[in-house]
Formats: C-alpha cells, sequence, structure tokens
C-alpha cells in the first residue's frame, strides 16, 4: 500500500520552534488562599524557596524595627490608644515590651541599626537592648547577630538580678547611713529619739527588747508593769552594765564569749525577693545575718498574706560559732581585744565562693563586723587557724564589681 504524501510547508524550515505553554492563574501571583499558594510554591526548587524565606524574614524584621519606631512616636506624647494591645492582638506585656525596647533603641544606635536591616530576630532584640547601653553598644550588637536568643534572655535575666542587687545594696546603703540617736535634757527628763533600720540593728534591738521585758514577770499577786516602764528599765539596766563593765572589761576578761542570736522573720515573696517588715534585704544583710542569727523564713502572696512558714533555721551551728570564739580568743580585726559578746564572720561569704566550715570564720566584734565585706569595704584574708594568720586589706573596685555579678541566694 502507498503512503500517503504531504504538501511541501510554505514556511521554511530553518526557523527554531517555539513551545507552547499553559501558565496557571495562581502562578500568575493571582492566589487567594493558602492551598493556592502552596500549590505555586511547590513548583518552585529548593534553592529558590530557600532564598525566598530569607527574603520574607529580613523584610519582616525591617518592618518590626519601623513599627518599634512608630511606636515610639506615638509614645512619647501618649498618643498610642488605651486599647492598643487588644487592637494589635497582643496582651499587655507584650505592648509594653515593644514600647520598652523601642524606647531603649534611641540611645542605642548600633542596635537600631542593625534592627533596621533586619539583622536580628524579635527573640534577640528584646534581650539585647536590656543588656546594652551607650558603652557596650556596639559589642552587645556584634554578640546578639551570633548568639541564640535563648543565652540573650538568660544573660538578660542576670544583668537585670545584679542591678537589683546593686540597688537593694545602696538602699541598704543610705538606709544605714540614716540610722541615728538623739538624747536632750527636758523638765528634769532624759528625753531621745531614735531611729534604726529594722535590717541594719533594728530587729536586734527590737527582739532584745521584746525577749527581755517578757521575762520581767512581776511577783506573785501583783500587776505587770507596764510595757513603756519595762522597756525603759531594760535601757537603764543595759547602761548600768556596761558602765560597771567598763571598756577595759575585755582586757580582764579570761574568756572570749559569743555574742547572743536574736531571732528575724524574713518574708518572702512568690518572686523570691526577700524582706523584713516590707523593706528589701540586700544580698550583703542576708550573708551577714547567716551566722548570727535564727532566721524564721515566711512565704507570702503580694497580699502579705503567710502562705508557708519553716521553723527557726541556723546556718552556723551554736558549737561551731563557740569553737570559733575559743580558737581566736579575741576580735581578729587587727590592733582589737574585744572579747566580750564576739560574732562570726564570714572570711568569704558563700556568695564568693566560701563555706561555713571553720576555716572559713573568723570572731570579730560587732563594730568591725560592720565594716568588712560583703556589707563593707574591708576583707580579712588568710588562715584563721593561725594566731597571724589574717590580713586587712580593701576591696577592690574591680573584685567588688564582679563579684556583685554573681547570685547571692538564702540557701535553705
Amino acid at each position: 500500500m502507498a503512503q500517503p504524501t504531504y504538501p511541501r510547508s510554505k514556511f521554511p524550515t530553518d526557523r527554531p520552534v517555539r513551545a507552547t505553554t499553559v501558565t496557571p492563574l495562581c502562578l500568575d501571583g493571582f492566589v487567594t488562599t493558602f492551598n493556592e499558594l502552596l500549590f505555586e510554591l511547590r513548583c518552585w526548587g529548593t534553592d529558590r524557596l530557600r532564598d525566598e524565606r530569607d527574603r520574607v524574614i529580613r523584610e519582616q524584621r525591617k518592618l518590626r524595627a519601623r513599627e518599634l519606631a512608630l511606636t515610639r512616636v506615638l509614645d512619647e506624647p501618649d498618643a498610642l490608644a488605651k486599647d492598643q494591645a487588644a487592637r494589635d492582638g497582643e496582651t499587655e506585656a507584650q505592648s509594653r515590651r515593644k514600647r520598652d525596647t523601642a524606647k531603649k533603641l534611641e540611645e542605642l544606635p548600633n542596635l537600631g541599626s542593625a534592627a533596621m536591616n533586619g539583622e536580628l530576630s524579635q527573640g534577640q532584640l528584646d534581650p539585647a537592648a536590656d543588656l546594652a547601653d551607650e558603652e557596650s553598644d556596639e559589642e552587645i550588637t556584634e554578640r546578639a547577630k551570633r548568639t541564640s536568643p535563648l543565652e540573650l534572655q538568660k544573660l538578660a535575666r542576670e544583668s537585670r538580678r545584679a542591678q537589683e542587687r546593686e540597688k537593694a545594696r545602696r538602699n541598704s546603703v543610705r538606709r544605714r547611713n540614716a540610722r541615728s540617736l538623739r538624747k536632750w535634757v527636758e523638765d528634769g527628763f532624759l528625753c531621745g529619739h531614735f531611729e534604726l533600720p529594722m535590717e541594719h540593728g533594728g530587729a536586734v534591738v527590737e527582739a532584745f527588747f521584746d525577749q527581755v521585758t517578757a521575762r520581767m514577770k512581776p511577783a506573785t499577786g501583783e500587776a505587770w508593769e507596764p510595757l513603756d516602764r519595762r522597756q525603759a528599765d531594760v535601757l537603764i539596766a543595759l547602761c548600768q552594765m556596761e558602765a560597771a563593765e567598763g571598756r577595759h572589761e575585755d582586757d580582764r576578761a579570761q574568756e572570749a564569749t559569743v555574742g547572743a542570736r536574736v531571732d528575724l522573720h524574713v518574708d518572702i515573696s512568690l518572686d523570691g525577693e526577700a524582706t523584713m517588715c516590707g523593706v528589701p534585704l540586700p544580698d550583703e544583710w542576708v550573708e551577714a545575718a547567716r551566722a548570727n542569727a535564727r532566721v524564721h523564713l515566711r512565704v507570702v502572696d503580694d497580699d502579705g498574706t503567710v502562705l508557708a512558714e519553716d521553723r527557726a533555721r541556723t546556718f552556723v551551728s551554736q558549737k561551731r560559732r563557740r569553737a570559733v570564739v575559743r580558737r581566736d580568743g579575741r576580735c581578729r580585726w587587727p590592733g582589737c581585744n574585744r572579747r566580750l559578746r564576739l560574732q562570726v564572720h564570714h572570711l568569704h561569704p558563700s556568695s564568693w565562693g566560701g563555706g561555713d566550715e571553720t576555716s572559713n570564720l573568723a570572731s570579730v566584734c560587732a563594730y568591725h563586723h560592720g565594716l568588712l565585706i560583703p556589707h563593707g569595704d574591708y576583707v580579712l584574708d588568710g588562715n584563721p587557724n593561725r594566731p597571724d594568720g589574717l590580713t586587712l586589706r580593701l576591696v577592690t573596685a574591680e573584685e567588688r564589681r564582679r563579684r556583685r555579678l554573681e547570685p547571692m541566694t538564702l540557701a535553705v
């Protein structure tokens, strides 16, 4: 059978042949649903997908930086809506965090530029803004670019705690310097007025007066003296005892004695803050009280209601305190010969890596105890087991700064 013949094409055969394609609407950018977008993206190659994702993330970061700038400008004249968090679909904490970050970026040009260039995620930008200041802006910005958000958040928490400890320490120093006692004679009466911070002697004085006045029982069948009279008798007895002993009583004492313990009630809030009578306790005070007080710990809520109460705790036993005082025989401050009512001092507090062993304890009088670390400016260094083993020096500024960065805790 003969093969059919076809007429020769009138078009030249040396021209290239073009393929005809049909492009779906979704691939031309006209996508209206998430599934259509997925269908389009599944037609892309892996490299193109990765590049596009990186571009979108960078643009998101740039847009967030622009949002922070807009938030800052609106926040200055208090022009943000009262329900701004609800409008943005955020919590009040998230909205407040955004305003805080925007305010800090204004003083941090390097960090702000990195945010504008899309180099930092939200998880990196927020803690970096907490960490940086005008001096460390450049350094923190470079570190934030290569550090995970979790590590930055940890560093920010530690920095925040260090700032809170420093604030509490400064407040404690201010309160200690405000202690006072004034006396004057009027109409044949010795009058007086005194103010003692609870964490700097006030609690000790209060506990002593309460304990002594409670033991001043009247004779059988007689009425109790009013409390104010009994407290006046305690003050007179104290002065008489000190006047009878005199300063030289320490020189005549055959044996050194340990100062009495006092009971202190410390409230711990749900966020871990320690307070006494509503006053935040600096870590230095907690460290100084470890060896010389019975501490009653109570957990309280935001309203001050006691949720749980622990038994009284002593961190250095009375037996160990007596052993340290017998070993030293006097106050270990150079040139001091006080022997009576000595206190026990940690040469290196627990926050500085020290423990409660006798090789880290020394006897000091109450006055010199207030001058030693961690709340004072002097350090007793060396081996307390040797009579000449301790030397006195000033704590250095670098040492103080480094130690304050370490967390201080009241171990229970």
